[in-house]
């Protein structure tokens, strides 16, 4: 699924890592730990080529969904909490927003968004996203209040939340726990073992 080979990445005269080398097959987890400042987040940003390497090469498996929690705060927008959670495609965000601007039950933009919403199982999605939050420690009544009102470390669990009803092939979560009381943790590490 991910091969990483001979990765090597500075700045200027500092060295974060050399010749990093590793295979991840498809059901296989992988920690990576090490100290502030050893490169951790850079070698995700070369992953997600959101960055270069030095030298070294990346191979990932095609057409590859890959899920990834920055450690600092993603942005929000209009959404609701429920919103971002279930909001796993950028078709399925595009349809909350026709949905969120077109109130009328009678307007056709809203019901064509609602049959698409439909057809791709956007009812179940939206259960799935409510179980998910619940388990990160939201209350029900959390659900509609706009993501963007929540406090950093809200935030953090409801875009952690997405990615868990997105189950992508490669997950990447830099940081996840920083914003998990103990309980909630226990949760969300029983949800990476399934």
């Amino acid at each position: 699924m991910l091969t990483v080979s001979k990765i090597s990445k500075g700045f200027g005269q500092k060295t974060l890592f050399t010749d990093i080398s590793l295979r991840l097959l498809r059901g296989e987890r992988l920690g990576l730990v090490g100290p502030n400042g050893a490169g951790k987040t850079t070698l995700f940003s070369i992953i997600l080529g959101d960055a270069e390497a030095d030298s070294g090469l990346i191979e990932l498996e095609r057409d590859i969904k890959i899920g990834f929690l920055p450690q600092e705060s993603a942005p929000t927008g209009n959404e609701s909490v429920a919103e971002l959670a279930t909001s796993i495609s950028p078709e399925i965000t595009s349809l909350y927003k026709t949905l969120r601007e077109h109130l009328d039950p009678n307007d056709e933009a809203r019901i064509d968004a609602l049959e698409r919403f439909v057809e791709l199982d956007g009812y179940n999605l939206e259960a799935k996203a409510k179980r998910i939050l619940a388990g990160l420690a939201f209350r029900p009544e959390d659900y509609e209040l706009p993501a963007h009102t929540l406090s950093g470390g809200w935030i953090m669990r409801a875009h952690l939340a997405r990615l868990l009803v997105m189950e992508p092939d490669l997950l990447m979560l830099d940081e996840p726990t920083n914003h998990l009381d103990l309980e909630t943790l226990g949760w969300f590490q029983n949800q990476l073992k399934r």
